[in-house]
């Protein structure tokens, strides 16, 4: 829910929503989004084939209109707000796939120094980065780990 009232919040009213990644919290996600925000178009995306068709079940099983992509690209460039809840130990969110327009991004899978889903370039090229709590975000989220120690993370913008 607070992904969802966050967005609200710092991006406004908006109309698609693409999830990457379908494990509980993603699944979660879509539900939530599903209920408080009827009619919006949710994308949603796995490299699992098997995951993608339990999740469709669910979705089905409740009433709950998805439409599936074969890519994060494709993801990124059908969806005005982004969420990422992945387990990723490499990124996977490239800034030449969010570059085109104005996009939200809730990077919610990185929560160790090793788990990492946007590339560094992303977090440089962002306007503002949100974070619950600086100092442990600072230590503990693997996207502004990296990027600090790239040299690509800009305080001013946290």
């Amino acid at each position: 829910v607070l992904s969802i009232l966050a967005t609200d919040y710092i991006y406004g009213d908006f109309s698609s929503l693409g999830v990457i990644g379908l494990g509980k919290y993603g699944l979660a996600i879509v539900e939530i989004a599903s209920q408080l925000r009827k009619g919006i178009k949710i994308n949603i995306f796995t490299p699992s084939q098997q995951r993608m068709e339990k999740a469709l079940a669910i979705f089905r099983s409740e009433g709950i209109d998805v439409s599936p992509k074969d890519s994060i690209k494709k993801i990124c460039e059908e969806s005005e707000v982004i969420t990422t809840i992945t387990k990723a130990k490499d990124p996977f969110l490239k800034l030449e796939y969010v570059n085109h327009k104005r996009i939200h991004i809730n990077a919610m899978g990185s929560n160790i120094p090793e788990k990492i889903e946007i590339f560094p370039e992303v977090i440089k090229a962002s306007n503002l980065i949100v974070v619950e709590e600086l100092e442990q975000s600072l230590k503990e989220s693997g996207e502004l780990v990296i990027a600090k120690k790239m040299g690509m993370l800009d305080m001013s913008k946290i």
